[in-house]
């Protein structure tokens, strides 16, 4: 079982990266939009987490940001009918603590927003995972702390960062924060700390 990729990243697309380990294995793994969203430069280090898919003509490898989504790719997967493209469509569609809250709520409009999911489906995605998603319920609470993370990011490489060294500073700030909250100002003057 691969669990997770760390390397060069080497090459990225909008639905995939590729990661050349120091080993000197190159992965390409399936990734959401929101993956190739926070990909540092062509070049830099990187570290997904992954999940591998077997198939009957082949292997498939998906890179995800944290354990979170990942886990809940698996979990969609679980559900009658779909696949890993789906699973990925709705993770690139949605934030993970989005797509947790539309399920566990059964908001079967937000789910049918999403390209290849009707009403049918949706339902099917509701009933089935609904009751199975509570763990993830709380994990998915923590996430409103994104957009803070994404306007610190910008700040960041608007000062001249790598969009990966930005986004491991400011995770590492709000990882030490001991509970306290911290404006996007505070988060963004420590962050430059750590960087410096």
């Amino acid at each position: 079982m691969i669990s997770r990729v760390r390397g060069v990243l080497v090459h990225k697309e909008i639905d995939r990266a590729e990661i050349a380990t120091r080993g000197g294995v190159t992965y390409e793994l399936q990734i959401p939009l929101s993956v190739f969203e926070a990909l540092p430069a062509v070049g830099e280090d990187v570290e997904l987490f992954a999940a591998l898919v077997a198939r009957e003509d082949g292997l498939e490898l998906f890179g995800f940001q944290g354990e979170l989504e990942r886990q809940l790719f698996l979990r969609l997967r679980s559900a009658a009918g779909i696949g890993p493209r789906l699973a990925l469509t709705l993770l690139s569609a949605m934030s993970a603590g989005q797509l947790v809250e539309a399920i566990r709520g059964r908001d079967l409009g937000r789910l049918q927003m999403v390209s290849g999911v009707g009403r049918k489906k949706a339902e099917r995605i509701a009933i089935e995972l609904a009751d199975k998603l509570e763990d993830m319920a709380v994990a998915a609470a923590v996430e409103p702390e994104s957009a803070l993370v994404e306007s610190a990011v910008a700040a960041l490489v608007a000062l001249g960062y790598s969009r990966g060294e930005a986004e491991g500073a400011v995770r590492n700030v709000l990882r030490n924060r001991d509970g306290a909250e911290l404006g996007l100002e505070s988060v963004v003057r420590e962050a430059l700390a750590v960087l410096s």
